[in-house]
């Protein structure tokens, strides 16, 4: 882990990746295009190889780590996806003062979520604690 790149796309990347993928352990290709739409905002210079770029190497992060944690650990302290998501909730909360760009970071959660059809409780929950570690609102 010590070789990862924690800048603020990749970040972005693993947070909603862990989020499509952990709440129904399945990423649908709606919630794909929706996240390369949200990573395209957030870096409008960049081009699509390097948007794909960074959603392939953050899925693989988070594929990673799912697969290093043990089933008993999920949902706990030990639970290695849920430490990094705690983790960047807190870099984001401490480097970007704006909370308006902190909540539009949960928003986008929302939308992923809406991707599928399926916004439901677990990824609602999900969002909701995502965005009381950065001190935001709950997206509607």
């Amino acid at each position: 882990m010590a070789d990862r790149k924690w800048d603020l796309l990749n970040a972005l990347g693993y947070l909603y990746n862990a989020f499509a993928v952990y709440t129904d352990l399945d990423l649908d290709e709606a919630e794909k295009k929706e996240m390369f739409t949200c990573i395209s905002e957030w870096s409008p210079d960049s081009s699509r190889t390097e948007i794909l770029g960074c959603l392939d190497l953050t899925l693989n992060w988070f594929v990673e780590d799912f697969k290093a944690t043990d089933k008993e650990d999920f949902m706990t302290d030990k639970d290695k996806v849920l430490g990094n998501i705690y983790g960047i909730c807190a870099g984001i909360k401490e480097n970007i003062e704006d909370e308006k760009t902190r909540q539009a970071i949960v928003d986008d959660l929302a939308r992923i979520g809406r991707a599928d059809g399926h916004y439901d409780d677990v990824e609602k929950s999900w969002a909701k604690i995502t965005a009381s570690n950065m001190g935001v609102n709950t997206p509607a």
